[in-house]
């Protein structure tokens, strides 16, 4: 969204407030993003699971996974070889032997992520903002809210193409499928739910 025409003021106070919370979190290393989200994130909701797919002892456990991931896509052009560093500069700094410098354990590891502990993370960050501010910023006795719509490109595979079509414009054979999703802010905090409408095939290509 360019434009607000509703509410023309809104654009640049919104903005200019979500680029000095952005670049204060681009600028920390993985250890302090990582401390940063243990303090607002409670231990159960990333913890591994009884049984299946997160139940092992692994390097990239599913908390460590979610934290290198966060990390990554807070910081552009960031290669999984890079995340791989930053978690071997870690465990180094922790006295712990440094994982293999391979790449395939965390692409795997970052593909196990299951989208039902996402998204209550995301709730419950949504939530902890808003108990911490209390009315702040209401209209009254009424939260206010901001709703968004935007488009992200999806990786490239059979599923995704079918679910979710290219732009009309688009000569078939070219370009990626595009997904269309609905943000709905709260104004004096945080972003308190991401709405999509169907599941997202996460087959991400292996990155160097």
């Amino acid at each position: 969204m360019t434009t607000t025409p509703f509410f023309p003021a809104l654009r640049a106070q919104l903005a200019a407030r979500g680029r000095r919370h952005f670049q204060a979190l681009r600028v920390l290393d993985l250890p302090a993003l990582a401390q940063q989200l243990r303090q607002l994130i409670p231990a159960h909701l990333l913890a591994q699971e009884e049984q299946g797919p997160n139940s092992r002892d692994r390097v990239f456990s599913l908390r460590l996974s979610f934290e290198c991931f966060l990390w990554q896509m807070l910081k552009p052009k960031t290669s999984c070889r890079e995340v791989v560093r930053a978690v071997q500069a870690l465990f180094k700094s922790q006295g712990r032997g440094a994982p293999d410098s391979g790449t395939a354990a965390y692409v795997q590891a970052r593909q196990r992520l299951p989208l039902e502990r996402l998204e209550n993370t995301l709730t419950h960050t949504a939530q902890t903002a808003q108990r911490r501010l209390g009315h702040q910023g209401w209209l009254r006795t009424r939260p206010v809210k901001v709703v968004d719509c935007s488009t992200t490109q999806l990786p490239d595979t059979a599923p995704n193409q079918q679910r979710y079509p290219q732009a009309p414009g688009q000569k078939p054979g070219c370009g990626f499928p595009l997904l269309k999703f609905l943000v709905l802010f709260s104004l004096s905090s945080v972003p308190v739910s991401v709405l999509t409408i169907d599941t997202i095939d996460l087959n991400f290509a292996r990155q160097p």
